[in-house]
């Protein structure tokens, strides 16, 4: 019979918010997956669980970033010098993200989009969920392959296009080529069975969102239209949009408000924030309390950080403002909403994990269920401050200090094999 080994993990007495809060229970994970949630131990021959002591502390899903610069952005501004370097996996995984959507930035001549692609996959190989947006500050569009549709059918961390609109270093974008574009991504997704959306940086000039509501309009099926007549369409097209930066200003706040109740997604960054040295922001917390108090559904509202990018300018004779968004800051957020009371535990889990995964279809992913991929944040129940991140079933952070580097920044990948 063959010795009993250590590789399950048991996290008890925990209160779970899957989001939805299910009391305090035992949480079984194994190959990576939650096994199953609830008092009783599982019986799998040959597996033992040790056992991390949930007393105390709250579990929720790990956040899930829908714009992070993981291969840096910036050199715009103030030029070379405000080149951000790429992340790496603890700075990433150390404050609750467990999955991560490469975004290209400003910078779009020297970054291109296999370094992006090749980023990815190595932050997964680590055991990072990653995923990219095609394109960037461009129009037309930069892709991987030949295509934003072929993109979106041959590569499986291909999710849409993001692009940059109403910003001073934006391309112009008219009706017709965004609907081409839009084309493009639903089309592509259509075939390989994702739900294709177009991440949208909006900008504070006065056209705002104008170009994205002119599209939205013209997709109108008559009422009692056949599925069949429909080729897959139908719902909201807003719904393919997501528009990101909506706490810049008031007035793109308001403006996000409105499309995310017609059925769109409004993105706060965390990273944009007055404390944070962007002045006319509204605090990416309050932007969200904002929207759920004019009626947005809580379904409708995410939360992404903006990593990696920078806002810079320079004076000249060397001198340089520089606004950096650096560390990923949706733990932030969370907490300052789970700190306040003002929303519910459930609604801070929501826009900072569960709505991305449903807005893309990831059923492995932004729920605590039996099957899904064990990607865990425990917090203490009365500060909020983050405990412990379980990343694919293992603890990469724990006792508030990560436990696993990246094989480049622990320096085993400097090693010769004689001293490895």
């Amino acid at each position: 019979m063959p010795n009993s080994r250590i590789n399950g993990l048991k996290i008890s007495n925990v209160d779970v918010y899957s989001p939805t809060p299910l009391g305090r229970c035992d949480v079984y994970v194994f190959d990576k997956k939650i096994l199953s949630i609830g008092t009783e131990t599982p019986d799998i021959p040959g597996v033992e669980f040790r056992t991390l002591d949930g007393t105390g502390l709250v579990m929720v899903p790990g956040f899930i970033d829908s714009h992070l610069h993981f291969t840096g952005a910036g050199s715009i501004g103030a030029g070379p010098v405000s080149r951000e370097p790429d992340f790496s996996f603890s700075e990433i995984v150390s404050y609750g993200i467990t999955t991560a959507v490469g975004c290209p930035g400003a910078d779009y001549l020297s970054r291109s989009m296999i370094n992006l692609f090749q980023k990815a996959r190595s932050l997964e190989s680590e055991g990072l969920s990653t995923y990219f947006w095609s394109s960037g500050y461009s129009n037309p569009s930069i892709t991987l392959t030949q295509s934003l549709s072929t993109d979106m059918l041959i590569c499986e961390k291909a999710l849409g296009a993001k692009i940059a609109i109403s910003d001073y270093m934006a391309p112009p974008w008219t009706a017709d080529e965004l609907h081409r574009l839009l084309w493009q991504v639903i089309s592509g997704s259509q075939m390989a069975a994702k739900k294709g959306v177009v991440h949208v940086h909006a900008g504070v000039l006065p056209a705002a969102i104008d170009v994205v509501k002119e599209v939205v309009s013209r997709y109108s099926f008559h009422e009692g239209a056949h599925w069949s007549s429909m080729h897959g369409g139908g719902g909201s097209v807003a719904s393919h949009f997501q528009i990101t930066h909506v706490n810049w200003t008031d007035r793109l706040l308001q403006e996000a408000t409105d499309f995310a109740i017609a059925g769109g997604t409004a993105d706060v960054t965390a990273g944009l924030s007055p404390n944070h040295g962007s002045e006319g922001s509204v605090i990416p917390s309050e932007a969200v309390i904002r929207m759920l108090e004019a009626g947005v559904p809580d379904t409708q509202i995410t939360v992404s950080s903006d990593s990696g990018g920078n806002i810079s300018h320079c004076h000249g004779h060397g001198e340089v403002d520089l606004i950096r968004l650096r560390p990923p800051l949706i733990l932030e957020v969370f907490q300052e909403l789970a700190r306040t009371g003002i929303v519910s535990l459930e609604t801070a889990a929501k826009v900072t994990s569960t709505n991305v995964a449903d807005l893309h279809g990831w059923t492995d992913k932004g729920h605590l269920t039996a099957g899904q991929r064990a990607d865990l944040l425990l917090f203490g129940a009365d500060d909020f401050d983050l405990r412990h991140v379980v990343l694919g079933g293992e603890i990469v952070f724990e006792d508030s200090q990560p436990t696993r580097l990246g094989l480049m920044e622990s320096g085993r990948g400097l090693m010769g094999p004689a001293h490895a």
